[in-house]
């Protein structure tokens, strides 16, 4: 298993990563948003989202806004919340399976935690619930809309 990344902050010159490895895992879902809403997404919450690597193999990019309910694709916003939404988790390809993700998680709940947030949401997609379940996120409100047919909305009370 290759050694734990260390969790940084997202600098300027890392969006041309973060969109290429976005772009590599969601556009094959018809999920994709671009660089340009990758941005805005980072900048609505710099605490809560950070990259792992030099240069980048995995990021999160993660917001409040409020339980049960999930921003629009592309359309970044936030809302005055003790829940922090997961937007985005993406590693590298060649870092899957690592343990890197679980790692992920695992920062983004300490970070939640100092912060004062309640609990985490996301939405899982093409078939990861597992993987999340066994983070500790189990159902909590109503299947998404436009996120494919097997997408879940789930939460991780903290």
């Amino acid at each position: 298993m290759p050694e734990a990344l260390t969790a940084r902050p997202i600098g300027t010159g890392d969006w041309s990563r973060i969109a290429e490895l976005e772009q590599a895992a969601y556009e094959p879902l018809g999920l994709s948003e671009g660089r340009n809403a990758l941005e805005t997404w980072g900048a609505l919450s710099p605490e809560t989202c950070f990259v792992v690597g030099e240069p980048v193999q995995a990021y999160v990019l993660a917001l409040p806004f409020r339980h049960g309910d999930y921003p629009a694709l592309g359309q970044p916003s936030t809302t005055s919340s003790d829940n922090l939404h997961l937007h985005d988790l993406c590693v590298a390809p060649e870092l899957r399976r690592t343990g890197q993700g679980r790692r992920l998680v695992d920062h983004l709940t300490t970070v939640a935690v100092a912060a004062g947030y309640r609990r985490i949401s996301l939405i899982a997609l093409s078939g990861t619930s597992p993987f999340w379940s066994a983070q500790g996120f189990g159902p909590a409100a109503a299947v998404p809309v436009g996120y494919g047919d097997d997408a879940r909305y789930l939460t991780k009370v903290l």
